[in-house]
Formats: structure tokens, C-alpha cells, sequence
């Protein structure tokens, strides 16, 4: 955290890292460039993608969710800066010997109109590594499942929860360690309702694998059970929460088939 200044530009607020320096100024000039460029682009937020002339991720915020109602609004409008939250879980992260993307720059903007409506910014290096979405397959699945059981374990015993913990949101290093992006949502929770958050991740995680047939289902079993292990689970609770888990993706995968 030594590593991060204060930094302030116009009406935004927040930290950078000491030897970050924006390409350009105002930083509102700048982001709208961005936004035109921007690779993904949905109603609530935009992500631009590293590019010869400048190598970072930036993803911007200006509403809780895609779905634009009262309540959303209200909560944007009240919540923490997520990109500040963001930076902060990062920090406990890397602390805690896990891999995510180093964070260069975590900013909020207030603006006069609407009153107060926040916008976030948050600019962040790549990360290296196989994204487990485009690795894993049914014919490596035996091989590959056993690290991520290892590494998903380790990460849950250090207290921590992944906000959308998806196989497009882990990364594997060569030495069989997991790197985690989009942590917008991951929190500490070594106390509180430790075990629903564990357990959703595993049904996260579990939906994604079968939904897009990168592995069986009985090679999810093995994954479950392996886990299991490595997180040195009772027989008595593997037993109770992997056909819990097993239920609510099954109700997942059963909900996309009716839409």
C-alpha cells in the first residue's frame, strides 16, 4: 500500500501507483476516448483493452447494474466506490500471496448532475497465464481440475470469496498457481456466512464448466471431491454440500433451458 499515492484530478478522487502517469489531460477528455474504443460496452459499464499506445486494462462504471431501475440507481448512489473496493481487496489479495491484475490507477467521480451521481474508474496491468476458460477441456480436465481444486481451496481457506468466480476469471500460471480477475465483487469473509459464499463460487464455477461442456459431469464430481479434500472438509459436510451444490446448478442449468 506504500506503493500508492493519493490522486486527484477535477472532481475525481482516489489512488494511483507512485510511478503511473495518465497519457493524457483532462482525464475526462481522455475517457471519452476510451469509451469509443472500448471494446465491451454494456448499459451500466465499458472495459477497453491493452493497445500499443497505451498497455493497461481500464474499466469504467457509472451504475450498479445493466438492469436500470429506481433501487439500482439509489444503491449506485449510495454504495462505496466499487473501483476503490476493488483496489483495496487487491491489496489483501496480493498480501495473502494470490495473483491479480496490479492495480495503476482507482478513482471515483462525483459530478453536479444528476446530484452526486458517481462514476468509477479503475485501470489495472494484464495478467499472465492460461484463462481457464479457453484450458480447460474434457480430454485435460483429469489433469488441469486437480490444481484449481488446490488453488480454489487455498484461496477460500484464506477468507476470501470471488465475486463471479467463472472460468473466464481465473487464470493458470505455469506453476500451477491461479491468478483472479474482475474482483470488483470479491470480499474477505474469513467470519459471516463463510460457507453460502464458498458454495456459491463451486456452483459459479460448476455451471459455467457444464454450460459450456468443458468438462462431464462426473468429472465435476471428481473436481467437487477433490476440493473437498484440499479444503480438508469432514466426510460429514462433503456429504451434506456437494449434492447441495450439485442441486443448484442443476436449477441453473434447468433455468436456462426455459428462457
Amino acid at each position: 500500500m506504500n506503493d500508492y499515492q493519493p490522486f486527484s484530478s477535477g472532481a475525481w478522487q482516489g489512488v494511483h501507483l507512485g510511478d503511473f502517469s495518465l497519457p493524457s489531460d483532462p482525464l475526462d477528455h481522455w475517457l471519452e476516448q476510451i469509451h469509443a474504443s472500448a471494446c465491451r460496452r454494456y448499459p451500466s459499464r465499458c472495459i477497453a483493452a491493452p493497445t500499443e499506445d497505451f498497455p493497461w486494462y481500464v474499466k469504467i462504471l457509472w451504475g450498479a447494474s445493466d438492469h436500470d431501475t429506481w433501487l439500482n440507481r439509489l444503491k449506485w448512489r449510495l454504495r462505496p466506490s466499487r473501483m476503490l473496493q476493488t483496489w483495496r481487496i487487491s491489496m489483501a489479495l496480493e498480501e495473502a500471496g494470490f495473483l491479480c491484475p496490479k492495480i495503476q490507477l482507482a478513482a471515483r467521480r462525483r459530478a453536479w448532475w444528476p446530484l452526486g451521481w458517481p462514476t468509477d474508474l479503475l485501470i489495472m496491468a494484464p495478467i499472465a497465464g492460461r484463462q481457464l476458460s479457453s484450458t480447460i477441456t474434457q480430454e485435460n480436465a483429469t489433469e488441469v481440475l486437480p490444481q484449481v481444486a488446490a488453488e480454489l481451496a487455498r484461496f477460500h481457506a484464506a477468507g476470501f470469496a470471488h465475486g463471479d468466480c467463472i472460468p473466464g476469471n481465473l487464470f493458470l500460471q505455469d506453476n500451477g498457481k491461479l491468478a483472479f480477475i474482475d474482483n470488483d465483487r470479491t470480499m474477505h469473509t474469513r467470519f459471516g456466512n463463510r460457507t453460502a459464499r464458498i458454495r456459491r463460487n463451486l456452483v459459479q464455477f460448476g455451471f459455467h464448466l457444464l454450460r459450456k461442456a468443458l468438462v462431464s459431469r462426473d468429472q465435476l464430481e471428481e473436481f467437487f471431491l477433490k476440493y473437498a479434500t484440499f479444503a480438508k472438509w469432514t466426510s460429514r459436510h462433503t456429504k451434506d454440500e456437494i449434492p447441495r451444490v450439485r442441486h443448484w446448478i442443476e436449477r441453473r442449468l434447468d433455468s436456462e433451458k426455459r428462457q
